[in-house]
């Protein structure tokens, strides 16, 4: 090499040591001004990066002065195969061409009282939009009312996609914490953070952490947000990560909980009315906290199909152990001449009276104390010699508790439904049972039996001659989830959210030992143990003085002056009354963006008065949820012009005539207490079919 030659080389050399230098210290100030940012809006998120030292993942410069991330336990291989710059805008402009998004899909729901009023207008809303057709194929030139981002990378394609697409709210979720460490260095999140702290917009970082708390907050977002934001959630997925397919699979998978559980107005309008009944009543009312005292192990009993291999185990424990069964349970043990200590309900409607009175007497049921939920009816409470009630979270009735006997006073039973089993378990933990035996709790199908061979529901199969009595047996909603004891059982929405919510108890109570027995579907927390391999102590105990105990510690009578209609409509309707006029949609709405603008509109109005006007909230959000979904839903990727008016009309026509017929009922008839007549088990005193 001439000595021309070799200056230039070390030239070269100096130029691109100087060029690195120089992106190294905008490296460094880009992570010192996004650290100064989040410090100042996500102080989390600050503490957690402030001294942080990647674990796995590392910036690094590729051969053409690219920076990277590179995995150095995997001797330094990149994690972006070229430019990742290039390869974010080329992803992103891929996505935009062919986007993907989980949709929540509607069934009409079974009429349970022909005077109830949402159900019936729903179902009809359901069918005109069914009858125009299916939407056609999604589009990103819409509002996004939420996106779900797995993988942060160096954030590039972060910044494209607000950039190209109108996101209301944008879920970031990456197991990894190198990563979005290593956007601190290179994107700059100001933009983004602005963009996003805006009205009616939301930024939600779900960094570092398992897909299981991930999706645990992500359910809370269906009331923070409205569920029409939810009926499209586009997803984009960045890497091809295991942890990132295992997140996606488990929101697919649970996609569908988020239309589970939002109530409609019917619903909340008979718990306002049962609560109000029961505290004028005088029912007692039920305080969960820890024991005080050691206790024996409890049986929490279901009516699923593993019931019946469990007979024989209950009665050889029934000395040493609690008994609570749950819901339709109650027959099958009546059957089997076993008699629980304790019993739970929790549905709100009249009709479960029947079942109670068809399988079981007066005299089993007597010396049983009932535990339900503040939704109970009182036709139903006074069937047994004691009852207490739970406040039930998220209720309209546990606003009327707080504000009558103090928030503080009783605490809400958590995660206590959607299957009465649920509320058991709750029940027991509120009552301080550390030992937790789940019996004929199933969750989920393996030999397509569906309950107890000593149910009610055989009952009436033997009866009729026919099948189709329970909402089991409706194989269009069935899927398969991961069995306790076989890869996997058949589940449906509502047993698949129960299961849920078990294992969102359970981890909240690592101090509870449950055992899973039985052969349905598989809960995590629960240990999984085979019937023959159970240990339960087997010493007696006084139960009689235990359950005294319990009812001492637990059950305070609540002294509340009565509560009439005039108190009643000045104290807790007022403001549902004074807001009728800023629920009305537009008449005339011209696209989808004016649309979302109206519908966040009125839901967020209803929403906001949560904290001083809970009672107004809860009668509205569950058949707002219903109706913006639907209208949501079906508007959002109209053709043209013409077909998107037409949809809007169809539901807010809809929708106005709700109004109308629940502002009726309301000032009519508030407090009417549920009168749903049961049209399954009375079908066994019916003559011969």
């Amino acid at each position: 090499m001439t000595e021309t030659a070799q200056t230039t080389a070390n030239l070269d050399t100096l130029v691109r040591k100087l060029e690195m230098q120089k992106k190294q210290l905008e490296l460094e100030v880009r992570f010192n001004n996004n650290m100064a940012l989040f410090k100042a809006v996500a102080p989390a998120i600050y503490n957690q990066y402030s001294n942080y030292q990647p674990e796995e993942l590392r910036l690094s410069y590729d051969k053409d002065g690219h920076v990277n991330l590179v995995n150095y336990k995997l001797d330094n291989k990149p994690v972006y195969a070229y430019d990742p710059e290039a390869f974010c805008t080329e992803q992103v402009d891929n996505y935009l061409k062919n986007p993907g998004a989980s949709c929540i899909s509607f069934q009409k729901a079974q009429i349970m009282n022909e005077e109830h009023i949402h159900v019936h207008l729903i179902n009809h809303l359901i069918e005109r939009y069914e009858n125009i057709g299916p939407p056609p194929r999604l589009n990103p030139k819409v509002p996004v009312g939420m996106m779900l981002l797995t993988g942060c990378g160096l954030g590039y394609h972060i910044a494209e996609l607000v950039k190209h697409m109108d996101i209301h709210n944008l879920c970031i979720f990456d197991p990894h914490k190198d990563s979005f460490y290593a956007s601190l260095h290179v994107i700059d999140w100001t933009p983004i953070i602005e963009y996003f702290y805006r009205e009616g917009r939301m930024l939600k970082l779900y960094i570092g952490m398992t897909a299981f708390d991930a999706m645990a907050d992500l359910k809370l977002l269906t009331d923070k947000i409205g569920l029409h934001n939810l009926v499209y959630t586009f997803m984009y997925r960045h890497f091809n990560s295991k942890y990132e397919a295992e997140f996606i699979d488990k929101y697919k998978k649970e996609f569908h909980l988020n239309a589970c559980g939002t109530g409609f107005f019917d619903d909340e309008q008979v718990s306002f009315a049962h609560t109000i009944a029961s505290l004028n009543n005088k029912v007692k009312l039920f305080r969960p906290q820890p024991a005080g005292d050691a206790l024996p192990p409890v049986f929490v009993i279901g009516n699923g199909p593993s019931l019946d291999g469990f007979l024989d185990t209950i009665r050889a424990h029934r000395d040493s152990a609690i008994l609570i069964s749950c819901g339709t349970a109650l027959g099958s043990l009546c059957k089997a001449g076993i008699k629980p200590d304790f019993h739970i309900e929790m549905e709100r409607n009249i009709n479960i009276r029947d079942w109670i009175l068809q399988g079981t007497t007066a005299e089993f049921r007597a010396g049983i104390m009932l535990l339900a939920l503040n939704t109970g009816a009182p036709g139903v409470l006074e069937l047994f010699d004691e009852t207490a009630l739970a406040k039930k979270p998220n209720d309209l009735g546990e606003a009327i508790i707080d504000r009558e006997i103090g928030k503080k006073a009783i605490p809400s039973l958590q995660l206590c439904n959607p299957t009465v089993t649920n509320a058991g378990l709750s029940y027991a933990i509120g009552l301080g049972f550390s030992d937790i035996y789940l019996l004929g709790v199933d969750l989920g199908m393996s030999e397509n039996m569906h309950h107890s061979k000593l149910s009610l529901y055989y009952d009436l199969e033997k009866k009729t001659k026919k099948t189709g009595h329970t909402p089991l047996d409706n194989k269009n909603i069935q899927y398969q989830v991961k069995g306790n004891f076989c890869d996997t059982v058949t589940s449906n929405p509502i047993f698949d959210a129960s299961r849920v919510n078990m294992e969102l108890l359970l981890s909240c109570r690592p101090q509870v030992k449950c055992y899973n027995p039985n052969n349905g579907a598989f809960i995590e927390g629960a240990i999984t143990v085979k019937p023959e391999a159970l240990q339960i102590p087997g010493e007696s105990v006084d139960k009689q003085a235990v359950v005294a105990r319990l009812k001492q510690q637990h059950f305070v009578t609540p002294q509340v002056p009565e509560l009439t209609d005039d108190y009643v409509k000045d104290h807790y309707l007022k403001a549902f009354f004074d807001i009728r006029k800023e629920l009305n949609l537009k008449k005339n709405i011209e696209d989808p963006f004016e649309l979302h603008r109206e519908l966040n509109r009125v839901y967020l109005r209803v929403k906001n008065l949560r904290d001083t006007e809970p009672v107004t909230t809860m009668l509205l959000r569950g058949s707002l949820h219903g109706y913006f979904t639907l209208i949501h839903k079906h508007c959002l990727f109209c053709p043209t012009p013409a077909a998107f008016k037409k949809a809007y009309q169809i539901g807010r026509q809809a929708y106005m005539r709700f109004l109308k017929q629940a502002y009726r009922f309301m000032r009519e008839t508030p407090l009417k207490l549920d009168n749903t007549t049961d049209k399954v088990v009375v079908q066994l005193n019916d003559g011969d079919n």
